[in-house]
């Protein structure tokens, strides 16, 4: 074999190689994107399925976000201090 023949032979053994490994790739490519789709899929039963809950914590929060419940806080806020107080002086 003179030197010509030698390095076509090194040339597609190496093309060989570069094919097996795109596929190889392509394959697992493949498997990501079937994941991906099945966790897409998945997730969005699942947020719909806790979009009612997510309505009640914005209604919790809205009733807690009223007048109301800062008076509460007021009220708790004013007797804990009146008995640090007390606890002092004693």
């Amino acid at each position: 074999m003179d030197f010509y023949q030698i390095i076509s032979l090194v040339a597609v053994c190496a093309f060989v190689v570069l094919v097996v490994y795109a596929v190889l790739t392509l394959v697992q490519i493949k498997k990501t994107a079937e994941s991906v789709e099945y966790l897409a899929l998945t997730t969005a039963e699942k947020v719909d399925k806790t979009s009612s809950t997510f309505e009640l914590l914005n209604n919790v929060a809205s009733v807690l976000d009223n007048g109301f419940y800062k008076a509460i806080a007021l009220g708790v806020d004013l007797a804990r201090r009146i008995h640090k107080k007390k606890d002092k002086e004693d």
